[in-house]
């Protein structure tokens, strides 16, 4: 009786798992930008599926093509077709990091003066500019001049956190 439950092989469940994690994948290399799409080691049939997945409009139609792409995956080596997307999650993640750590950055300078880059590798140079900037950005600076000071330190912010 055992050997019949082997015989049946995966439960209807996991296949259905299975199925949504290809779809999700699917979607996802949909999404790629167009370098990283190129890039993809795909078989033909694959890449058509996926390259008009992606001119369609989000439908029901655009729908049942990644339900299509995620049946042709089957056949594809899917470990190094979801190394991609998971490798541009964790890039956007550390990008996101970084922009904010300036944006703090920005905002302790606005703040506190040039008190705030004690502790970061911050050049002379970059020092100098900061101040000229901090005048700039302050809050008595005619608005004209403030909020573009206030972009060009957040550049800089991004310089500074970049070299150290």
């Amino acid at each position: 009786m055992s050997e019949d439950l082997d015989d049946r092989g995966p439960s209807k469940s996991s296949r259905k798992r299975e199925h949504r994690e290809l779809q999700s994948l699917a979607e996802s290399l949909a999404a790629l930008p167009e370098p990283r799409f190129r890039k993809l080691a795909l078989s033909e049939r694959c890449r058509d599926a996926l390259e008009a997945a992606r001119r369609m409009p989000r439908s029901g139609s655009r729908n049942r093509q990644i339900r299509l792409i995620a049946q042709l995956l089957l056949e594809e080596d899917i470990d190094a077709l979801s190394r991609p997307p998971q490798e541009l999650a964790t890039k956007a993640r550390e990008e996101a990091a970084r922009h904010h750590a300036a944006e703090k950055l920005r905002e302790r300078l606005l703040e506190s003066g040039l008190t705030a880059l004690d502790g970061t590798t911050a050049t002379a140079e970059q020092r100098q500019r900061s101040s000229a900037l901090l005048h700039d950005a302050s809050p008595g600076a005619p608005t004209s001049r403030s909020v573009p000071a206030r972009r060009e330190l957040y550049r800089l912010a991004l310089e500074i956190l970049a070299s150290g």
